[in-house]
């Protein structure tokens, strides 16, 4: 007759030992939320300092706050832009107006069916005026170009770059549209009120993508009557500042040959680029992110890769 109690005694001892093995199997971890999705431009140039047609993802290793990411995809960046070309009329450029017109010119003029252009004409802080706001319209273009002219007044590079910048931003904002303006200057920034840490928060932000022609033969190290010492080595660093901190790229052409290769490299750069779509491992930060971008190389060519050095999460 007590057997049966037996076996319910048993039962429930089978029962305990069941419960305490299942509570004491460690629960899986808790998937990550996935970061944001980023897009950047990507540009890829060879020993000769030439920007490449073709590359593979697979030849690319992307870090993020020095974290090395998942490359999903590398595509030709066919998408129409958003450009702003703006040109230092001071009279430190005059001798190069000739050459600047012209090569504004070749830009207008390679343009694609649905690029913008809007264009700025640039002294002092005062003096930052728009000769012809965004359109596609080449003969608007190339009379707004004819009617560039130089004056005298005190160079605000960094604010004329501020003010584009935020012109460009501002047209098609909701499109996904490219946005890059083209600086001719000597970099020789006299008078801005804005400073460089302020511009590349705004340039970081609104991804706005700088290319620059430096025309700077004509600066000089050695303080004179009317410069300050140090003024070629000043100009070069926040023109390559400019260019470098935003995925573009900065020329320094020694004459007029020069000069017309540096303004066909950045046509070929502005519709030949490629567009580098990466997946964050980094859902939780706000603020500013580093990137960095190499080139995987098994042939020993000497390539290198130029990207945005960061980005503002959203």
């Amino acid at each position: 007759m007590k057997r049966p109690n037996l076996i319910i005694k048993a039962a429930i001892l089978v029962l305990a030992l069941s419960s305490t093995l299942l509570a004491q199997e460690p629960t899986p971890p808790a998937a990550k939320p996935a970061g944001p999705t980023v897009r950047l431009s990507l540009i890829v140039t060879d020993s000769k300092d030439k920007s490449l047609d073709a590359i593979s993802k697979d030849d690319l290793r992307v870090l993020e706050d020095k974290v090395e990411q998942t490359v999903l995809s590398v595509e030709a960046d066919v998408r129409p832009v958003d450009l702003g070309i703006a040109i230092d009329a001071s009279g430190s450029v005059v001798r190069y107006l000739g050459p600047i017109i012209k090569g504004a010119k070749l830009m207008i003029v390679n343009r694609n069916p649905k690029d913008e252009i809007f264009l700025e004409r640039f002294i002092s802080s005062d003096k930052i005026e728009t000769m012809q706001d965004f359109t596609s319209d080449q003969k608007l273009l190339m009379d707004a170009v004819e009617a560039i002219y130089v004056e005298g007044g005190q160079s605000a590079v960094i604010d004329a770059v501020y003010m584009g910048a935020e012109h460009i931003a501002g047209h098609n904002r909701n499109s996904d549209r490219r946005k890059a303006l083209v600086l001719f200057t000597d970099g020789e920034d006299r008078n801005s009120y804005y400073n460089v840490e302020k511009l590349l928060t705004l340039l970081h932000k609104e991804r706005v993508q700088i290319f620059v022609v430096g025309l700077i033969l004509d600066l000089q190290d050695k303080p004179t009557r009317t410069a300050r010492a140090g003024n070629r080595e000043r100009a070069i660093k926040l023109l390559t500042t400019l260019a470098e901190e935003t995925g573009g790229r900065v020329f320094f052409p020694r004459d007029d040959a020069e000069l017309g290769q540096s303004i066909a490299q950045i046509v070929h750069d502005l519709d030949g680029q490629f567009r580098l779509t990466y997946q964050s491992t980094n859902a939780v930060k706000k603020d500013y992110r580093k990137v960095e971008v190499n080139l995987i190389s098994t042939s020993g060519e000497n390539r290198k890769a130029i990207v945005p050095r960061g980005y503002a999460a959203p």
